[in-house]
């Protein structure tokens, strides 16, 4: 596609009209959660299906080769388009919401183009009370080739090179405690230069998988001098924060020119060499 693809945020109802149309993706938490019942016709994907370990850095993601072989064994067809849905539960693994902005991210990276997010997910489903069901899909092996999309992304050798010009903002989003200095990370704090906008920041509070109106993330980024001018790098502890953050900032507020560093804090820490500053200042 010459404008690139398409990413949308969508509703209960605008799906309800739909289903049987879309591949349905289910990334709930768990695949338990999935079993006790899901969206009518949905296939489940947990999202870090699509990342490992390489050359000993944990959760990269996966080569093109790879990412076939996994997208084409759930169905993905480059010619259908995908709804990614998900749950927020806290306090349990891969419960924070991140997993539906994660996988459609991902989805978009292998070059799937057109790819949608039910706002609210599955909990506005259930609270609506729509159709669940507990049985299983009869999903065919598609031929899904991934290509990996250029211009999403960036390596660590360009973060290296590019994080202090003055035309680039880079954005660490995870929380602000994790940012300032208490984290599990092999070195503590955040990245010198990054400027700190908890992923979170973008959702509602009571559903992390419910978009929060765009003003309040607009304002954050005002304060902090976040224009569209500027080329906007996100990155987390892993990438999959940043991968929601990235999401937002793209398809549903229209950042022109927003990328990854998808390997983020784990990658620089891997640096010994790497300076890092603690605290609630970027510098």
């Amino acid at each position: 596609m010459s404008n690139g693809p398409v990413f949308k945020w969508v509703s209960t109802d605008w799906l309800q009209g739909r289903l049987g149309a879309f591949t349905v993706i289910d990334c709930q938490p768990s695949v338990h959660d999935y079993i006790r019942g899901h969206i009518p016709g949905a296939v489940y994907l947990n999202e870090e299906s699509l990342r490992l370990s390489r050359g000993g850095l944990p959760h990269v993601w996966l080569d093109d080769p790879l990412a076939s072989s996994v997208l084409s064994t759930v169905g993905v067809d480059i010619e259908r388009p995908i709804v990614v849905y998900g749950r927020a539960v806290p306090g349990i693994p891969l419960g924070d919401g991140v997993p539906p902005p994660m996988l459609a991210y991902s989805l978009v990276r292998y070059g799937h183009g057109e790819v949608y997010v039910l706002d609210g997910g599955f909990d506005d489903w259930l609270q609506e009370d729509r159709e669940i069901e507990t049985r299983y899909p009869a999903i065919e092996r598609s031929r899904f080739v991934a290509r990996t999309r250029t211009g999403l992304s960036v390596d660590y050798e360009e973060f290296r090179l590019i994080k202090g010009r003055p035309h680039v903002a880079h954005l660490d989003s995870r929380p602000a405690d994790q940012y300032a200095g208490s984290s599990y990370w092999p070195k503590r704090g955040h990245i010198p230069g990054a400027l700190n906008i908890p992923w979170s920041e973008a959702f509602e509070a009571g559903n992390l998988c419910k978009l929060r109106d765009a003003s309040h993330m607009m304002g954050i980024l005002e304060r902090l001098n976040v224009t569209r001018e500027k080329e906007v790098i996100c990155h987390c502890g892993s990438g999959r924060k940043a991968a929601a953050q990235l999401c937002v900032l793209k398809w549903a507020l229209g950042y022109p020119n927003v990328r990854l560093f998808e390997g983020s804090f784990t990658e620089w820490c891997a640096h010994q060499e790497n300076p890092t500053v603690i605290g609630q200042t970027p510098d």
